[in-house]
């Protein structure tokens, strides 16, 4: 790890074979001190300035290592170097690295993330962002902030089509990884409850532009009656949506 972190080569062969159980490597990352050996109080930040990301996400998933996911230096945070990183690569690229942006921000809120006032600030900066993919990852991240608590935006990102859908009704854009925002929402078929619940919205709503995706499911809906029973879904499309 400490090759890693300094940049030098090392022989991957003999790090892999010579393994520790659980137990061993546990108490080795618990006396690890991140800020002690880069001598820095951002080693976060600083990873992922040298564009270390995925030590970064490995840093915030091991629950043994000790690391400040409320790191500030300057006008950086945690949250703001993601989606700092993420909307400045090739569009081309977005749609197979949603995954791991989508982790990645899951990872710090469960590390114990902080929202502050400037995260949101910051957010304003992209309201003018028309690319449907650089808005699938704008949307995730928003909601992230709004939400603030990991076990509802765990809930919002296995619910991440319906959320989706939902949004591109209220809003009128085009969000996602689709061609059309009518593939999109119609991908939302696999679920009855999502159906329901999505021509329940365009009907409240009176979104008339919608009508023709409304008869869609209509027409594919399998069970008429079922509804979304998890109260913490309901709670987050009362707040978001």
């Amino acid at each position: 790890m400490e090759l890693k972190l300094l940049d030098k080569s090392y022989n991957h062969r003999f790090i892999k074979d010579y393994s520790f159980n659980k137990e061993e490597q546990s108490y080795l990352d618990s006396k690890f001190n991140l800020s002690r050996f880069m001598d820095s109080e951002t080693p976060l930040i600083d990873l992922m300035q040298k564009g270390q990301r995925d030590l970064v996400n490995h840093f915030l998933y091991d629950s043994s290592i000790m690391v400040d996911p409320n790191e500030e230096k300057q006008d950086l945070r945690l949250f703001i170097c993601f989606v700092q990183h993420y909307l400045s690569i090739r569009l081309e690229e977005l749609s197979r690295r949603y995954i791991v942006f989508q982790d990645g921000i899951m990872r710090l809120f469960f590390k114990g993330y902080k929202v502050k006032e400037q995260d949101f600030e910051f957010m304003k900066q992209f309201n003018a962002y028309k690319d449907s993919r650089q808005l699938q990852y704008i949307m995730l991240a928003s909601y992230a902030l709004k939400l603030a608590d990991p076990s509802l935006i765990l809930v919002m990102i296995k619910n991440i089509e319906l959320m989706t859908s939902l949004t591109i009704i209220k809003t009128g854009k085009h969000i996602g990884f689709y061609k059309t925002t009518e593939r999109q929402i119609l991908k939302t078929r696999s679920s009855s409850p999502y159906q329901r619940e999505i021509i329940n919205y365009i009907t409240k709503f009176k979104k008339t532009e919608f009508e023709d995706i409304k008869n869609k499911l209509l027409e594919g809906l399998r069970n008429k009656h079922v509804m979304i029973e998890d109260k913490r879904l309901r709670y987050i499309i009362n707040r978001l949506i």
